[in-house]
């Protein structure tokens, strides 16, 4: 009988838990779903697993609506990321890459995993992706911790979001890869349904 009881309570706190999870991830996604536009400063820091070295950058990002994300880096001002619908735009250095995500699967989880993060929507991540995902609440918010159950060539084993207490805002990213690599956003100076130029989004041509 003990044995039964002991069952049936964790089976309840397990429900409970569960419940409270999915109340706090639909709250995270109500308050981000009334944003149509976000600016805000970033600090990214890459962390190599081989050397410990680390690589520090910094810009501006912007939001707007559910399909257009853009990183205009300040350190280095050669880099920049434009997510643009389906197209997926990046620049590193010298190097750049443009992507139709309709007919490339591994930039098309890329494109929607920054979309849902900072969207706020990283239930529907961890659905696409097959991954286990745990909500904890302190004082200053929410951390949500999504787990790969399946190693993948270019995704990601762990992605840890931080959202604002208050704002239920995006604030921290951290992504790590497989082979050890991490990296991490810090978004601060957060604005909202401002006025986003639209050339912000705009891919370049050549």
């Amino acid at each position: 009988m003990r044995t039964l009881t002991f069952t049936i309570a964790m089976l309840l706190c397990t429900w409970v838990y569960a419940q409270n999870e999915q109340a706090t991830l639909a709250l995270i996604e109500k308050a981000n779903a009334e944003i149509n536009q976000i600016e805000s400063q970033f600090a990214q820091t890459k962390t190599i697993a081989a050397n410990g070295k680390e690589i520090k950058s910094s810009g501006t990002l912007y939001i707007q609506d559910d399909d257009k994300m853009a990183m205009h880096y300040h350190a280095p001002a050669t880099d920049l990321l434009i997510i643009n619908g389906e197209q997926f735009y990046m620049i590193r250095g010298k190097k750049k890459n443009r992507f139709n995500t309709e007919k490339n699967k591994a930039m098309r989880s890329l494109r929607n995993t920054l979309l849902y993060c900072v969207h706020g929507k990283p239930a529907l991540l961890a659905q696409e992706n097959n991954a286990t995902l745990t909500v904890n609440t302190n004082n200053d918010g929410y951390t949500v911790v999504l787990t790969s159950q399946k190693k993948t060539p270019r995704g990601y084993e762990k992605i840890i979001l931080n959202y604002d207490a208050k704002s239920k805002l995006l604030t921290r990213m951290q992504m790590d890869e497989w082979n050890g690599n991490s990296t991490l956003y810090e978004m601060s100076g957060i604005k909202t349904n401002g006025n986003i130029a639209p050339q912000q989004f705009v891919i370049p041509q050549k």
